[in-house]
């Protein structure tokens, strides 16, 4: 694809990625917080709301007025937990042979320019810790070379996650269903707006050229 600046183009994506892995590490948050007081006072699609139409925006959720108790999250407060954060960003970096497929004025991504966005993420910190995340970059890049596809994205690397190294959140309480439940739906919307968000991206810095 051709762009005014490729260097540029590849960190304004890459940004967006990881960007996006902190807004949703953060929506998650939020959501296991108002399960603690607030359940009957805020209305969680308000949170999906805001952070669905703010992928990138990582402190948009701040405009509820709510602000995050480090006591109401305290099980979120360890070093295990803090690892999402890196597994979150991964597994969307993984993901971005997806973007081959995405047609623009400009052309298409090709596969130097895709590694170069997956690298460029990676150095930011994101990681498959033990690894967790079954989805694999170059496995992925086969799938849609060949036209395979691509399984859909979900919250199970995420629950296993959470059953293997944060069993605190793994217990059966109505804190924990409810965040549990709340990510089966919140992952695969969230990685779709993301998506969204790439291809916009794309048809931008493709049009400046």
């Amino acid at each position: 694809m051709e762009f005014i600046s490729e260097r540029t183009a590849c960190t304004m994506i890459s940004e967006t990625v990881v960007k996006a892995g902190v807004s949703l590490f953060n929506a998650v948050k939020y959501i296991y917080m108002i399960a603690d007081k607030d359940f009957y006072n805020i209305n969680i699609k308000d949170i999906f709301k805001i952070a669905l139409n703010n992928i990138s925006d990582t402190t948009c959720l701040y405009n509820t007025g709510i602000k995050l108790d480090k006591e109401r999250c305290a099980e979120m407060n360890t070093p295990e937990y803090e690892r999402v954060l890196s597994l979150m960003v991964y597994s969307f970096a993984v993901r971005l042979p997806v973007l081959k497929n995405v047609k623009t004025s400009g052309g298409y991504l090709n596969d130097k320019q895709i590694k170069t966005i997956y690298d460029m993420v990676i150095s930011k910190g994101a990681g498959n810790y033990d690894n967790v995340i079954a989805d694999d970059f170059e496995e992925i890049r086969r799938m849609v070379k060949s036209g395979k596809p691509v399984p859909a994205y979900d919250a199970e690397w995420y629950k296993g996650y959470i059953y293997t190294y944060v069993p605190t959140l793994a217990a059966i309480t109505n804190k924990n269903v409810f965040l549990l439940g709340s990510a089966d739906i919140l992952f695969t919307l969230f990685y779709s707006c993301l998506e969204e968000e790439l291809v916009r991206l794309l048809n931008s810095l493709a049009a400046q050229a």
